[in-house]
């Protein structure tokens, strides 16, 4: 069972109580990676939510990086809702350390202590709801070029 303390840092469990944390501590690994390591690979199952506890990661699919993440971020969280295909590789930039809690391990969190579970999932549906918001920015942004080059070649 990896240290507490280890994840009581990371943005996504601040606002669990010691006991609470304990239990998700007790339900995953830490895990370390080396630079250029794989850490889940596009098409494999997701079955797990990675905390970035130190380092950095890439998320890409082929050549095309769609984004780094440092420590304090995390990714996998589609997997939360049902295990299915991941959606991209994601490969570590520097050794780094991820706490891996698996899908049946929040299922079992929902179930022995639904307070604990429900605040790490609003803490996950705010990550996306930013992310999600950043994205929406950037597809507005590639219209409006779009738009611009299809005027500019009239």
């Amino acid at each position: 069972m990896p240290n507490p303390t280890l994840l009581e840092r990371h943005p996504l469990l601040v606002h669990l109580t010691p006991e609470q944390l304990e239990r998700i501590a007790r339900a995953g690994d830490v895990e370390s990676y080396n630079p250029g390591e794989a850490i889940v690979v596009d098409g494999s199952l997701g079955d797990a939510l990675f905390l970035i506890l130190s380092g950095q990661v890439a998320v890409h699919r082929g050549s095309q990086t769609f984004a780094t993440l440092d420590a304090g971020e995390f990714f996998g969280e589609m997997s939360l809702v049902e295990p299915a295909p991941r959606s991209a590789t994601v490969t570590s930039m520097q050794a780094t350390f991820l706490f891996r809690l698996p899908h049946d391990a929040l299922r079992q969190l929902i179930t022995d202590d639904p307070n604990a579970a429900s605040v790490l999932l609003v803490q996950v549906v705010k990550t996306l709801s930013e992310r999600l918001r950043r994205a929406n920015s950037m597809l507005s942004s590639v219209d409006m070029l779009a738009d611009w080059l299809a005027g500019s070649m009239v």
